[in-house]
């Protein structure tokens, strides 16, 4: 797969900045919405917007029959920008201002701008998964930072996912009989099948199963079907590898709308952290699926924490954090040294198998952390300026045993011969530099034939 130039992401970030005197690609005075006046407000989000109808003009001249499709992902796309500020029960009339919505909208306009410079060289239309794949290596936020948030929520902003428009409501017999048909092929047990959700599109609809024997309560499957030309639907065979559902609030499914396809083909969207997957129907069948895995360099920073020993040795202390954390953190243990498991300088090569009284539950600092728990481990000893400590770094677990990003450094002191709690602090991982983006292509039963 082509990868674009380097020198394509830095100047996404700064092609803005340069053109900051830059008005926007429409007439501030018929602003229509608060989007649009907030992007007259703001010199730099004007910039963008100026960027955005460059690039999409210049898309436009060189898409050949490809011209439809791209006006419909624009305008989609603009739809989507628009919606971002609704006001419960008032008109869109008044532009945001604070900081927050404000950097909502930037990224949302740096995203869609990177999108439409993946197109800038290209010879012919890229096939969406290629496409997709040099997206995500070529987002940044507006501040130029890495982009924040999962691949299916990048892609969205960025224009190339859509909602698919609702489709005509179902009949209460027909969503009966699809909820009971989706439940008898799902083998769901789990609850009354008569009120299971459905997703409608133009000619196609996801109705959400609840999987049989879950130990969570949100674990979901679902079943596809296609409305025939005889006006009845038919299943689509479930895609491979998705017979255990859906656990969680990070992983999900969706049928959405697609860059280069009609509404009348969605596509099914599923994803999890750092990972999604693109499916376009094709009939009652599935196209090629597409994987795509997001991954960046990682530093660990302290989200909260804190420390009741001396103040050299806290000092002390914290300066190891980002370490120890980096290292428990990796891919792969650091196997140097005698024995096996982790390496952490400073800490030896002798774990101590000892327990301490639970650091997550010592400090009110850490409150919010309570409902969670170590996933346990050796402690080791750790000779500080002024006193010695027992270190514990471990990554930490939610509710259900599911396994979180966070690790916990904590210590214990003595104190009248016992371990009490001396410090805690929880570690969170930050992404740094360009992603590392993987698109594998896997051919479909039907492409196999």
């Amino acid at each position: 797969m082509s990868r674009l130039p380097f020198l394509s992401t830095t100047a996404l970030f700064l092609s803005g900045l340069a053109q900051a005197a830059a008005g926007p690609s429409f007439d501030c005075a018929a602003a229509a919405n608060a989007t649009e006046k907030a992007i007259c407000a703001d010199p730099k989000l004007a910039a963008l917007d100026s960027d955005i109808a460059t690039l999409y003009k210049e898309a436009m001249a060189k898409a050949g029959p490809s011209a439809d499709s791209l006006k419909v992902e624009q305008r989609r796309w603009l739809q989507g920008r628009d919606g971002l500020f609704p006001v419960p029960g008032k008109a869109r009339d008044k532009a945001p201002s604070d900081g927050a919505s404000m950097k909502l909208l930037a990224d949302r306009l740096a995203f869609r701008r990177a999108a439409l410079m993946v197109l800038k060289d290209q010879v012919k239309p890229l096939p969406l998964c290629q496409r997709a794949a040099e997206t995500l290596r070529v987002l940044r936020g507006s501040d130029g930072e890495p982009a924040r948030g999962g691949p299916k929520d990048l892609l969205f902003q960025s224009g190339l996912f859509s909602q698919s428009a609702p489709g005509t409501s179902l009949a209460p017999a027909l969503a009966e009989q699809l909820t009971k048909a989706a439940s008898d092929i799902q083998d769901s047990t789990n609850r009354d099948v008569d009120d299971l959700p459905i997703i409608v599109s133009d000619r196609y609809a996801l109705v959400k199963v609840p999987v049989s024997g879950a130990s969570w309560q949100s674990c979901w499957n679902f079943v596809a079907f296609q409305l025939g030309s005889d006006g009845k639907f038919q299943a689509l065979p479930n895609p491979d590898g998705m017979d255990d559902g859906f656990c969680g609030d990070d992983v999900g499914f969706d049928m959405m709308d697609t860059v280069g396809t009609p509404s009348s083909r969605p596509a099914l969207i599923t994803w999890a952290p750092g990972t999604v997957s693109i499916r376009e129907t094709n009939g009652a069948q599935w196209n090629d699926a597409c994987d795509i895995d997001v991954s960046y360099e990682q530093r660990y920073v302290v989200t909260v924490g804190t420390c009741e020993a001396d103040e050299t040795t806290c000092q002390a202390f914290k300066s190891r954090l980002a370490e120890w954390a980096h290292i428990r953190g990796g891919p792969e243990p650091d196997l140097k040294g005698p024995g096996t498991g982790y390496r952490y300088p400073e800490l030896g090569d002798k774990p101590i198998d000892e327990g301490g009284p639970d650091l997550l539950k010592a400090f009110p600092a850490l409150k919010d952390w309570t409902n969670t728990e170590e996933e346990g481990g050796a402690n080791w000893l750790w000779h500080g300026p002024r006193e010695e400590l027992r270190v514990d770094v471990s990554p930490l677990v939610g509710p259900h045993e599911q396994e979180l990003d966070n690790i916990l450094v904590g210590a214990w002191r003595q104190r009248d011969g016992q371990w009490v709690p001396a410090a805690a602090f929880i570690m969170s991982p930050q992404a740094i530099g360009a992603p590392m983006v993987k698109a594998t292509v896997t051919l479909s039963k039907a492409t196999k034939r």
